[in-house]
Parts: structure tokens; sequence; C-alpha cells
């Protein structure tokens, strides 16, 4: 093969494999969203020594359930126009403030140290958030999706991280096998109410878990769990997943 076409193709390879990981630079993204939206939206919140953005918008209705924390993907952002932006402009109509944050930047890898990083910063991160969220009435339920909602769920388990009201997870699962056997663990051993949404096309991994959720859940006698598959991707299925979000949290009491 010509040398030349070999050497394109490793540096084909290479890309593919770091755009998994980190398809949005967090700063770039930052200043894009902050020319797009209007200047009330966005908050910087400090975690640490760090600062990030929120998108923020408020309940429209006289009477306010509380806030809904949206936690992209880790290779998504804020107003990502998978699920997340379209939840964040929709919910305040269903009487619930939201707050869209960015997450941290992706890991370079999926091995238990760069991982055990990741969780670090997400906890920091969420932290931050958190504390803004319960300065204002009402229930807090967070919704998390990929990667971000996978690691999300260790973070409640070892105790880490103040609970929410209730949690809604969108094909959460680190592309690992080992490591998501630990999410389905993870899921089933703390008690937040869950609502666990498996999309198969976007995340294979969350779907083929899907059995061994329901195992763990019942054999650990998590007390709310409900889980959805869907055939499909949160780019398609827009007003399913306001359905199911809005109807779970109006079933558990919001």
């Amino acid at each position: 093969m010509n040398k030349r076409l070999v050497v394109g193709l490793m540096l084909l390879t290479s890309a593919s494999l770091r755009a998994e990981f980190s398809l949005w630079d967090e700063a770039q993204t930052g200043s894009d969203l902050q020319r797009q939206l209007q200047a009330q939206q966005i908050q910087t919140v400090q975690a640490g020594q760090q600062s990030f953005l929120t998108l923020s918008l408020p309940a429209m209705t006289p009477f306010v359930k509380g806030t809904v924390i949206l936690l992209p993907d880790w290779s998504q952002h804020a107003a990502s126009p998978k699920a997340i932006d379209y939840l964040r402009q929709l919910l305040p109509d269903h009487g619930w403030n939201t707050v869209s944050m960015m997450p941290p930047p992706a890991t370079v890898t999926l091995s238990p140290e760069d991982l055990t990083l990741y969780q670090q910063q997400l906890l920091n991160r969420m932290q931050a958030v958190m504390s803004n969220a319960e300065k204002t009435p009402g229930a807090i339920i967070v919704i998390a999706a990929g990667h971000c909602g996978a690691v999300l769920n260790m973070l409640y388990k070892n105790g880490d991280l103040k609970a929410p009201q209730a949690l809604v997870l969108l094909a959460a699962a680190v592309l690992d096998p080992q490591q998501n056997e630990l999410v389905a663990q993870a899921i089933s051993q703390h008690q937040v109410p869950t609502l666990d949404l498996l999309l198969a096309e976007e995340n294979s991994y969350s779907a083929s878990s899907s059995r061994l959720r329901l195992q763990l859940v019942r054999k650990h006698v998590k007390e709310i769990y409900r889980q959805r598959l869907l055939p499909g991707t949160t780019s398609k299925n827009h007003p399913w997943l306001a359905n199911e979000v809005i109807g779970w949290l109006r079933y558990i009491g919001y």
C-alpha cells in the first residue's frame, strides 16, 4: 500500500477517535453561546479554580415546581440540539426553572484513572450548580445524558453528591463493557427515583445493559425506577421524550 495512503489512514483513524471524545471546544463554544443567546440567560459559575457557563430560564407558570438541572453528554454543550436544548426551553412552560450546564471536557481515554479524574471534575461542577439551585424554592430534578449521566450515578452511589428529588437518564452509559456494568450497579444501589431512558441507536451500551439494570434494580430493591427503551435517538423523538419526562415527573408527584 502507498506510504502516503497508510499515513493518511492512520491520521484519519486517530482524528476519528479524538472526535468521539472531544466534539467541541469549551471556550469557543462558550463564546458562541454568548453571541447567540440573550445575556440574561447566561451565568458564569465558579467551581474551585475553574469557571463554566450555565444557561438559565425561569418557569413560565404561576406556580413554580422547582428547578431542572440539565447535564449534556461530555461530547455536547449546554445548548445541544440533542434533547438538552429542547427540554431546556420546553420545561419552563410546565412550571420548571431550567439550568443547562457545560459538562467538563471529555476524557482522553476510558481508563479507570481517567474516569476517576473526570468524576471529580463533574462533582465540582455539579456541587456548584446544585448549591445555586438550592437557593430557589421547590424540587430539584437532574436530567443527565450519555457518559455524564453514567458517571453521575457513581457520585450518587458513593454519597459524594447530594441527591436530587429525581433523576432522568438519557442513554446513560460508558462505552466500555466492564465500566458499564459498574454503572448498572450504581443505578440500582442509589435510591434516587430514576427514569432510565435507553436509546438503542444513540448509545448501544445503554440499551445492551437494559436487562442487567432491571435485574440489579430488583436485587437491590430500588423503590422508584422506570425504564423505557426507544429504537431511535433523542434528535428524532423530542415529543416522545417530553411526554415520558413530564408524565413520569407527574407520576412521582411533581
